[in-house]
This record gives C-alpha cells, structure tokens and sequence, in this order.
C-alpha cells in the first residue's frame, strides 16, 4: 500500500499502464469478441536494471486490484523469478515451468478472484529459440511450454500477465507479439531526480 503513489517518472508512464489494465479486465469481464479486438493482456516492461520494472508491476497490480474490488472480491499477486527458477532446475525446468502454470489455472478457476501473475526477468524463461542452435533442447522446450501456458491463459478473463526484462533483444519474438502492450523505462529525467530528491527530503525533515 502507498508503492503506486511512491514511485516518480518524468513520463505518464503510470496513468498509461493502469488505464490499459483496467480497460483490458472490463473487455474481457464483458466478453469482447476477441476477433474485434485482439489482446492477450500481457504487459512487459523492458530497461537496463534499477529501473524500478518490479515495484512498478506490484504497484500495479495493488492499484488494478482496487479498481476492479467491484468486480473480483479478492486478488493474487504470484512473482516468479525467472532467473533464478531456470538456473535451479535446468534438466527439470520445463516439467516445472508446467507444475508451476498448473497452481495458476487453480487460482484463476475462481471466477470472484483477480489473478496477477509477475514473471521477473522473463528473458530467462523465453529465450529466443533463434538464437539456440548449439543449446540444449531442455532450453526449447521450456520456451515452447512458457508459450503454451499463456495461451490458456488468455482463455481466462481474470488473469493479468506482467513480465519485466533488461535484456528485451533476447527474447523469443514469439512472446514480444503476445505482448499487447511493450514500454521502456529507462533512468530517470532530470525532472523526476529532482521529485525524487524533493520527497526524499520531505520524509527527512519529519
């Protein structure tokens, strides 16, 4: 509570991210023919590191969980770190890729609840499979699966899929075109250094 309201950029960076959420969640909640308007309602947010990419999704999904309390009466937040997830079970990584899917479409078969499912460092997990001719099929397979579960996904209209990545060339091209909505955030301007500064002295002086 309080992150959304914390975090600053020189862009409206944040009153864009949550009008298309809230949009994409009432188009989905009133079963929009998806042939008319095609969404997938996947967001990622692509930069170099210390951007703030994390703390922007979990403010985020706070801030789109009070928008739609009229409709979901209760939301989950599932962060998966993608990174570290692949390195830990490599030989086992796409058996536990679809484990992992599994415990989602658990949470998102409750019609009253809102789902947001954070992958950090998405690379990772959708690596492009151009670019791993000499790697091992274990690779491929866990890219196909990553594919393969966000497309049922999708099918959901209480699922929200927010993905963050330093390293957006490295990614399969087949996830950047599920992604509707792609943003860069980059390092602060001069203009949000100096709010940054200004609140951070603000709380210093109470």
């Amino acid at each position: 509570d309080g992150v959304w309201e914390s975090l600053i950029f020189e862009t409206r960076v944040k009153r864009h991210l949550l009008d298309y959420t809230t949009t994409a969640m009432q188009f989905s909640d009133a079963g929009v023919d998806r042939r008319l308007v095609t969404w997938n309602r996947i967001i990622l947010l692509h930069g170099p590191p210390g951007t703030g990419k994390p703390s922007l999704c979990r403010a985020l999904a706070h801030k789109a969980a009070i928008r739609l309390s009229d409709r979901y009466s209760n939301s989950h937040l599932l962060e998966i770190n993608a990174h570290s997830l692949f390195s830990k079970w490599f030989s086992e990584s796409g058996k536990l890729v679809l484990r992992l899917f599994q415990h989602v479409h658990e949470l998102v078969e409750d019609d009253d609840a809102f789902v947001v499912l954070l992958i950090d460092e998405v690379e990772s997990l959708t690596a492009s499979r151009s670019a791993s001719g000499s790697e091992p099929s274990d690779s491929l397979r866990v890219v196909n699966a990553v594919l393969t579960q966000l497309d049922g996904l999708s099918q959901h209209p209480n699922v929200l899929v927010l993905a963050t990545s330093n390293l957006s060339g490295a990614i399969d091209g087949a996830f950047l075109d599920r992604a509707d909505l792609k943003l860069f955030i980059g390092p602060p301007g001069l203009r949000a250094r100096f709010e940054i500064l200004r609140s951070c002295f603000a709380e210093l002086v109470r």
